[in-house]
């Protein structure tokens, strides 16, 4: 397992200090990173059913929400299970010594780290919304891949973190789907 975490600690730095830049400074901090955020989503989502197709606020966004709901409710449980720490904490002594930086884009977070609750959040609506706009898969889904690796340029939170919040957002997603689709429309009943 130390070898693992080592792995991980190694291509955090990788990630965090090599990529840095001016531009992706502000594209992950500005726009990417918001992403991750339940309610600017979720606000997202309702205005673009709006938008689309007002009929998908009825027949969607219930369970839309059921998900995002549950997968969240993981994610606090797993945060309060796995007592990781996130970079800021992780490295602190290298810190202070002066022998590791980690560039930090907005809040410094100090508290636990796994998951990222963030690229969760992006994976659970890329996921559940892949499935009713199937063309659109490519994008959100680059778009949850970007929440997932600006929580790790902004310094927040190492890769396994962001692993696990993606695996749970997309299990989540399909969850929401799947149950959607089971309760609408039972085994046995003809496809319309």
């Amino acid at each position: 397992m130390e070898h693992l975490l080592t792995i991980d600690r190694t291509i955090f730095l990788w990630i965090n200090n090599q990529w840095s830049n001016p531009y992706l400074d502000c594209l992950f901090s500005y726009i990417i990173t918001w992403l991750g955020n339940a309610g600017i989503v979720i606000a997202l989502v309702v205005i673009f059913f709006v938008l689309k197709k007002p009929a998908y606020l009825r027949q969607h966004l219930p369970w839309f929400l059921a998900a995002m709901l549950v997968a969240g409710l993981c994610i606090f449980a797993l945060k309060k299970m796995v007592p990781r720490p996130r970079p800021l904490s992780d490295f602190a002594p290298l810190i202070e010594a002066g022998t590791v930086h980690i560039h930090v884009l907005g809040k410094q977070l100090w508290y636990r780290s796994f998951p990222s609750g963030d690229t969760q959040t992006a994976f659970t609506a890329a996921t559940y919304l892949s499935f009713l706009l199937p063309r659109w898969t490519p994008l959100l889904l680059s778009l949850a891949v970007g929440v997932g690796l600006s929580r790790i340029y902004m310094g927040a939170h190492f890769p396994l973190d962001v692993v696990a919040g993606a695996v749970i957002g997309a299990v989540f997603g399909v969850g929401g789907w799947w149950v959607r689709k089971k309760v609408l429309k039972p085994s046995g009943s003809p496809e319309v």
